[in-house]
């Protein structure tokens, strides 16, 4: 089974986008938030497993790739928290509302 850092991959490769590029468009949506920026070396870290792959980052990466919400999402467990889950619907909902 493709697991959701391969698949981040191979839509990279596919839009021909460094993580560079996905860093530069993640930081876009962050600004818009209100969020502290991401850097390179995070998208990195994400993508070679160094770092714990969460719901809220995957909202922001599906926007930054032009997907349609919950693609990236529901590769991955959902927070089991309810706080937690209140938090992705209400970003999911912000990201979604970001032109």
């Amino acid at each position: 089974m493709l697991n959701v850092t391969d698949y981040i991959k191979i839509l990279l490769k596919k839009k021909k986008w460094t993580r560079a590029r996905l860093c530069q468009e993640i930081n876009k949506i962050e600004e818009k938030l209100g969020e502290r920026r991401t850097t390179q070396q995070n998208i990195t870290n994400y993508l070679n497993g160094y770092h714990n792959i969460r719901p809220k980052w995957l909202v922001k990466v599906e926007k930054a790739l032009s997907l349609p919400m919950g693609t990236l999402v529901n590769m991955v467990e959902p927070p089991v928290a309810k706080e937690a889950k209140k938090e992705l619907k209400e970003l999911m909902k912000k990201v979604g509302d970001i032109k």
